[in-house]
């Protein structure tokens, strides 16, 4: 009997001695899969953001292709049926995929257009009234352009509805209006009553980049709000006009444009239009495996060569 009880204490303490290697088997496997999975997340996401910066030389690849292609073809104009309009779906670079789209920034309204506003009230009048346009075709409240007015312009005087640095020092934590033309587009972020969902409406119909006075906008791929935005003149129907007829070769091809033809050449001689660019803006997304970064470039064309320096880049 006595026997029995001691081989049946040593089975229980085998048996419990081989419950507990087996915990420490699977707590070692489940950590080491653990670190697996976090080293093969580590590496995904270090390339996935070196992919996204190097897929910047595919927008710009892109740009130079299109360039040639229509400096062969003897049509100096840029449209939507252009190369560059077509989006890169699943392009494999390196270890991932890369989807693109570019956008043709001069087919905007430029938001530092209002960092240089005449002294003259009417002219003033004017250019405010596009982006006040546009904002209450998208149903944003156009008062927030003063907003906008008094963060790029130099003084410190408010705008009816704007805010200048005393309203902002009120803020926690408090900053002073940059009185300068914005730098990027999230800038817009830190003015009065601007927000993500606002934000998200106006990213493909305003720009910001540095105009030197020349921010002529491509009829050929503006959309129709923003066409309607450049003068009160022009009403959703002649938009649809103008869109009906694209491409335009020449700036003069608008005339073409029966109901747009009484004033165009207004437009043309101000030197508000264009059919040609020179800005464009790429939103990339590169995947590895189960990691996805988003980056966002602007790039310049030179109109001699085609090659496109980097204005702008980020990944987000």
């Amino acid at each position: 009997m006595q026997r029995s009880d001691e081989r049946g204490i040593a089975l229980l303490l085998t048996l419990l001695v081989l419950t507990l290697l087996v915990a420490m088997i699977l707590e070692f496997d489940a950590e080491a899969r653990r670190e697996y999975r976090d080293a093969a997340a580590f590496r995904d996401n270090f390339k996935a953001t070196v992919l996204a910066r190097a897929s910047v030389q595919a927008a710009r690849g892109v740009l130079q292709q299109d360039f040639l292609k229509d400096k062969q073809a003897g049509q100096p104009f840029d449209a939507l049926t252009d190369l560059w309009a077509f989006p890169i779906t699943n392009y494999v670079i390196g270890d991932g995929l890369l989807n693109a789209k570019i956008e043709d920034e001069r087919g905007k309204l430029n938001l530092n257009d209002l960092a240089v506003l005449s002294v003259d009230a009417n002219a003033k009048k004017i250019k405010v009234g596009k982006f006040k346009r546009l904002f209450e075709l998208v149903q944003i409240n156009p008062d927030l352009v003063d907003a906008i007015v008094d963060w790029v312009d130099q003084d410190e005087t408010p705008e009816p509805s704007g805010a200048e640095s005393i309203y902002y020092q009120s803020l926690r934590p408090s900053y002073r209006a940059a009185n300068a033309p914005l730098q990027t587009f999230l800038e817009l972020r830190l003015i009065k009553g601007m927000t993500p969902e606002i934000l998200a409406k106006l990213s493909k119909l305003v720009a910001v980049y540095d105009s030197a006075g020349d921010s002529k906008m491509n009829m050929n791929t503006a959309d129709s709000l923003v066409l309607q935005a450049l003068d009160v003149r022009i009403t959703q129907g002649v938009a649809g006009d103008i869109i009906q007829s694209r491409p335009y070769k020449t700036v003069l091809d608008l005339d073409r444009v029966s109901s747009f033809a009484e004033f165009g050449p207004e437009l043309r001689g101000k030197g508000l239009i264009d059919v040609q660019s020179n800005l464009f803006l790429a939103r990339m997304t590169v995947k590895v495996n189960e990691v996805t970064r988003n980056a966002v470039v602007v790039l310049q064309r030179d109109a001699g060569t085609g090659m496109s320096t980097v204005q702008y880049y980020r990944v987000l």
